[in-house]
């Protein structure tokens, strides 16, 4: 879809996006539903570390309503303290307001132009969700569009992964894609900070607390792998036990990770990131409709313009959040998510429509392409 001139449906859309955002703020604040992960978790947690409690103190209740308990590592509980030092409600505001800042972040690290594109980012119902629930994933997509920014500085993109696993584990894949192209220096850095940040962080909170951490991780994983979005959850829709599930999963995590060291030798780091980023969804045992804001950043990278592909995920706000999916809205949103890749991957779009990067780097390509056959050519006629 190309730039024209601006019709009705762009005004309404430009117009429209933020009040209906402001719409569902105001809603979810009249229902108590705003910021709920980040009241019932993360803030609690924050407070729990001020007055040296343990933040993984759980209960069973806690863990079956899938709000209370904090299944998270210690650097991601160190970053709620200083919230902890804020009244409740200021400290959701500001969280709230850190995640929307993070998605117009995300898509300007990503040199986005069209007005349009951020207007639809927020009515994704992922995005929605994201700050709705008050949960890290709009931060997370900024720290992978900083990776992919600051790809070709190895101490920076190094340093920013090693944060990004250290905040949330199931992304580990983004240290796949710098190794699969060819990043070495950065995947050192990543390995390096990531232990630095993890002993840092475990220390002040307590390297006892490792287990309780553990054990909860655990513990959530056996409660809920019968609901949300991911292969586990599908399969026992599917009438599987948990076992088969878990085997399914890692089937279809080893062949998105085939597929991105294939793309990582081809040169094709954008689509890497793209497989990469699926991979995060695909091999996490449990996934929530908030996980799908992730691919806004290889969307963003491959579809710097407003395209089909924009706007598919609008569909998802056919798959609620919480715990109350069906099972057709499962095959919903694995079918969203396949076929968005599918489009990204098989669709080129026009040379005009591509982030300045992007066509240097195909005229990179094109360029060694160029010399190679000429070589070639030259062997031959010799």
């Amino acid at each position: 879809m190309k730039l024209g001139r601006r019709s009705a449906l762009d005004d309404a859309l430009l117009l429209g996006a933020p009040l209906i955002t402001l719409l569902l703020l105001v809603t979810y604040l009249g229902r108590h539903e705003f910021a709920v992960d980040f009241q019932h978790q993360y803030w609690v947690v924050g407070h729990r570390l001020l007055t040296s409690g343990s933040p993984y103190a759980w209960t069973h209740a806690q863990i079956a309503s899938g709000v209370g308990a904090f299944p998270y590592p210690a650097l991601s509980a160190l970053l709620f303290v200083p919230f902890a030092l804020l009244p409740e409600t200021a400290a959701a505001v500001l969280w709230v307001a850190i995640q929307m800042s993070a998605v117009l972040a995300t898509l300007r690290v990503l040199s986005i132009r069209d007005r349009r594109v951020y207007a639809l980012a927020f009515l994704w119902w992922p995005v929605i969700i994201g700050w709705q629930s008050g949960n890290m994933t709009l931060l997370l997509a900024l720290l992978i569009a900083l990776v992919w920014r600051y790809r070709d500085q190895p101490i920076l993109s190094g340093v920013l992964t090693a944060l990004l696993i250290s905040l949330k584990p199931f992304l580990w894949p983004i240290g796949l894609w710098l190794l699969v192209t060819r990043r070495y220096r950065s995947a050192a850095w990543a390995l390096g900070g990531g232990l630095v940040l993890n002993l840092i962080a475990w220390g002040v909170v307590g390297f006892d607390q490792l287990s309780r951490y553990l054990h909860l991780d655990s513990e959530v994983t056996s409660a809920l792998y019968r609901y949300g979005y991911g292969v586990i959850a599908i399969a026992v829709r599917l009438g599987a036990g948990r076992s088969a599930g878990t085997v399914a999963m890692f089937v279809v995590a080893a062949g998105l990770a085939a597929l991105c060291i294939w793309f990582g030798s081809r040169r094709r780091e954008d689509f890497a990131l793209l497989i990469c980023v699926d991979l995060t969804l695909a091999a996490s045992p449990l996934l929530w409709t908030h996980y799908l804001g992730l691919l806004l950043v290889p969307l963003a990278i491959l579809r710097p313009r407003l395209s089909i592909e924009w706007l598919l995920p609008l569909l998802i706000w056919l798959c609620p959040g919480g715990l109350q999916e069906s099972a057709w809205q499962v095959a919903l949103f694995a079918l969203i998510t396949a076929t968005l890749t599918y489009l990204l991957l098989k669709r080129r779009p026009p040379a005009e429509d591509l982030t300045p990067e992007l066509v240097v780097s195909d005229q990179r390509r094109s360029g060694q392409a160029h010399v190679l056959a000429t070589a070639q050519g030259g062997e031959r006629a010799g």
